[in-house]
């Protein structure tokens, strides 16, 4: 007989509502916000993941010289519905911790965005250093440096190619229970994009036509 009662002890619908709500909140801040406060010649979003975005304006201090003049005052009165407050320490603080409030991550000059989780940020200023983003691809103790810099990068949109690197590790064997090392060479940087469509100029994407 089937069971009368069922026990679920993993709240999958709780995960589910808050990556919903976040990839809404990102719409919400393109549309409602950048799209509405900028003109579109005044930016371009270079990456967007699910609680992060990179866009690239046309001015230095985007939020004070780039917005329409004639919806600056309007900027002015609502800009605290997507920022934290700027003018008290302690509410600075307590809204940095305020879901749904858009921080500064990162700021520079360059970046090269191959997917959500692999890019490079790069020319930083004295507050920022380069980030480097490559899901699956050890990084650090100079591990893969000679793929994951800003040549590896433009080197792969420029000529349209696959860069591999290599992950090093250890394991347990099943066959000798045992930990034993391993080497593995796999795709570290590939040009190949499939949420968008990349138009001819190998930069420029478009929605999927489906």
């Amino acid at each position: 007989m089937k069971n009368r009662r069922l026990n679920n002890k993993n709240p999958i619908h709780l995960s589910i509502a808050i990556y919903q709500l976040a990839k809404l909140r990102m719409l919400q801040f393109y549309y409602d916000c950048i799209d509405f406060y900028f003109d579109r010649s005044d930016f371009q979003y270079q990456d967007m993941d699910s609680d992060s975005a990179y866009i690239a304006f046309s001015c230095e201090k985007p939020f004070q010289d780039c917005i329409k003049p004639e919806l600056r005052e309007h900027f002015q009165e609502h800009k605290y519905d997507w920022f934290p407050r700027d003018y008290n320490t302690d509410a600075a603080k307590f809204d940095r911790r305020t879901p749904g409030l858009f921080k500064d991550e990162w700021s520079g000059d360059a970046m090269v965005s191959l997917s959500s989780k692999n890019y490079i940020c790069y020319l930083p200023d004295e507050s920022y250093k380069v980030k480097v983003s490559a899901k699956g691809v050890q990084q650090g103790r100079g591990r893969n440096e000679h793929v994951l810099n800003p040549d590896g990068f433009e080197t792969v949109v420029r000529d349209r190619i696959t860069l591999r690197g290599t992950n090093k590790g250890f394991r347990l064997s099943k066959e000798t229970k045992s930990i034993i090392t391993y080497t593995q060479t796999k795709s570290a940087l590939s040009y190949f994009y499939d949420k968008r469509q990349v138009l001819s100029d190998g930069i420029s994407t478009i929605p999927l036509n489906i």
